[in-house]
């Protein structure tokens, strides 16, 4: 399989809060005319988030629509939570963000991920990136101040 043609996976050690990491996130999204699912661990996550990106800023939200409410071509940001193994092929959009409360076994269906992890959770290291490089396009980075990141 050619480098092109491999999945992307994209690490990210984050300072900041991931809600508002995922709000500059989903703005870019929407200019870039990208669709995304994001992945939270359960229901309370997915709705708390869900209400924070109608309501963060007071003159303008962020569309988007949460999984099970009727999905058309122009959505761009799709919240849902639990296993995304369990979505149909169909279903899926290009990207998954992956949000640091959420675990993922394996990196398929999708051809971009991008996974959070909190800095003092300590989850990503240089073993895992080895043994990831093999079959991945991986990219790794850390965020050094609030929304500055560097490529490690």
């Amino acid at each position: 399989m050619g480098n092109k043609n491999r999945i992307s996976l994209s690490f990210y050690t984050i300072q900041s809060n991931f809600k508002d990491i995922l709000i500059r996130l989903s703005k870019k999204i929407v200019l870039l005319e990208e669709r995304v699912y994001v992945n939270f661990n359960d229901d309370e996550t997915k709705n708390e988030v869900d209400k924070f990106l109608w309501t963060r800023e007071k003159n303008n939200f962020i569309p988007h629509k949460v999984y099970g409410e009727l999905i058309k071509k122009r959505d761009k940001i799709v919240l849902f939570d639990g296993d995304y193994m369990k979505l149909k092929k169909s279903q899926a959009l290009q990207s998954l963000i992956i949000a640091p409360c959420a675990k993922v076994r394996h990196f398929n269906l999708f051809s971009k991920f991008l996974i959070f992890s909190y800095s003092n959770d300590n989850k990503f290291n240089l073993s895992m990136k080895e043994k990831l490089i093999t079959n991945y396009n991986i990219n790794w980075y850390d965020e050094y101040t609030p929304f500055k990141w560097k490529q490690i």
